[in-house]
């Protein structure tokens, strides 16, 4: 069947489906390119594709794709026309292996925005090998979670040349305008929301540690490895980083495996950065209590439903929301400081990364690696230049 719509977004009715469609269509104005809108609402679709229309040339076209993960037939169908697929349907462990299935079998280019580390563990045990042989390029982690590690970790490297070992730590800062507690909690995403509690279990801390194994494996002649779980004290700064075990530093060690220049032995931390002792202790009960209480099914169920996977913050939140990834990178013989910028992680600035990798698939060129990939392996110096032109910026400090 033949390839005739350039991009498609699966979950396009979703409110992170909405914003990266209203995105790619900014993005793709002036474009002779078909964007397909997906999902198994085709009455929502329509309504949709119909306020988009108002707002694109003639040049660029939609089309309505009626596609349901239970019924894989319609995947099928849906990948072999697809060249590139954005999927922003989750929880991806419930719903995305089937979609993974159809893009490895049809040829399309896959894309997601899980911080779902089971899942991608589990779909490159599984599939990893045939992709490979299809020349299919996945690549998950391609929102929040985690083109701001992994790009950032790609930016500092490339002040090194992998003839000594370096240790590369991550500190996050987020700020918002907005001041009471339902506010705050309104500017984190459901699905970042969902991907915080699900680290917070036993069986999740060993998958973590089983994937560290595996990257270590997977490297025989060097030593790629996590910084060891522990709070960070960075004297030059006066500021604490308390660990955050996300699935940023998997994708970050992956990364690391590929590329030469980050050394033989390389190791990466990755922080929450807290201003003073006073909210360090606060850090420290807060997050205890909430790790208690997502061991527990009832209580973890109650968190789970203060946000919802697809629920977003309103326009006034998102508008004020900004982040920071502050890098420090040392070796012996130097320390290199690099930060990146953008606004809204959560949802604005989620649409826009992903986004940016779909249209760099199509347009750029870009290594001829294939399989389940990262995005600074797939995509690195393409979109080090796409970003900073959507407003996610990078600097040496």
């Amino acid at each position: 069947m033949e390839k005739n719509i350039d991009i498609t977004l699966y979950g396009a009715t979703g409110f992170t489906g909405r914003l990266i469609a209203e995105y790619l269509i900014k993005r793709l104005f002036n474009k002779n390119m078909t964007i397909g809108l997906a999902g198994r609402n085709r009455n929502l679709l329509k309504e949709i594709k119909s306020d988009l229309q108002q707002k694109i040339n003639s040049n660029l076209k939609l089309e309505v794709i009626e596609a349901d993960s239970s019924k894989e037939e319609t995947l099928k169908e849906m990948a072999s026309r697809s060249k590139v697929i954005i999927s922003t349907v989750g929880p991806y462990l419930k719903y995305g292996e089937p979609l993974i299935r159809a893009c490895i079998e049809k040829g399309a280019h896959y894309l997601d925005i899980t911080g779902e580390g089971g899942f991608v563990d589990s779909m490159m045990e599984k599939y990893g090998l045939t992709a490979k042989e299809n020349k299919v390029k996945l690549i998950n982690c391609c929102g929040y979670d985690s083109i701001p590690a992994d790009m950032g970790a790609y930016f500092t490297m490339k002040e090194f040349d992998g003839s000594e070992p370096v240790e590369l730590e991550c500190f996050i800062s987020f700020s918002s305008s907005h001041t009471n507690p339902l506010a705050k909690l309104q500017s984190f995403s459901g699905g970042t929301w969902h991907s915080a509690l699900g680290f917070m279990n036993l069986d999740e801390m060993n998958r973590q540690v089983t994937s560290f194994e595996k990257i270590l494996e997977s490297n025989p002649n060097r030593k790629i490895s996590p910084i060891p779980v522990q709070f960070r004290f960075r004297e030059d700064d006066k500021l604490w980083g308390a660990p955050l075990p996300f699935v940023d530093i998997e994708v970050v060690l992956r990364s690391a495996g590929h590329f030469n220049n980050y050394g033989k032995e390389f190791s990466y931390g990755h922080y929450a950065e807290i201003n003073n002792t006073f909210l360090l202790f606060g850090w420290i009960v807060g997050f205890g209590t909430l790790f208690s209480l997502a061991q527990i099914p009832v209580t973890k169920d109650f968190l789970l439903n203060l946000r919802k996977p697809g629920e977003g913050p309103p326009k006034d939140v998102r508008e004020t929301n900004y982040f920071k990834h502050s890098f420090i990178a040392k070796s012996p013989s130097k320390t290199v400081r690099t930060e990146v910028t953008g606004g809204d992680p959560g949802y604005g600035d989620t649409s826009k990364m992903i986004s940016e990798c779909a249209i760099s698939i199509l347009e750029d060129d870009n290594p001829e690696v294939y399989g389940f990939i990262t995005p600074a392996i797939g995509l690195g110096e393409s979109l080090l230049k796409r970003l900073p032109e959507a407003g996610i910026k990078f600097k040496k400090i």
